[in-house]
């Protein structure tokens, strides 16, 4: 059976050198995030290197823009001195 990953980027697979305890460090890491080795490899250099976007950030802010947003109809429906129009 052979398995194709299909990235939304291109990717280009890279061999390194690992030791045995970088390379169970690298493992023990995807099973408690729930992803293969090369994600976690991936994370680490773009981390390091500063190509990522903090997307933990932006959903966190979405969740708290929504809750405002959420908060502001109850008030304004609630209160009448808040009430728009």
């Amino acid at each position: 059976m052979v398995y194709i990953a299909v990235y939304a980027e291109a990717m280009r697979r890279t061999n390194i050198y690992l030791s045995e305890a970088e390379q169970a460090a690298l493992d023990a890491r995807a099973v408690v995030e729930g992803s293969s080795r090369s994600d976690v490899v991936r994370a680490i250099v773009d981390r390091e290197l500063n190509l990522t976007t903090d997307h933990a950030l932006d959903d966190a802010l979405g969740d708290a823009a929504a809750e405002l947003a959420e908060r502001a109809r109850r008030l304004s429906r609630d209160d009448p001195d808040l009430r728009l129009g």
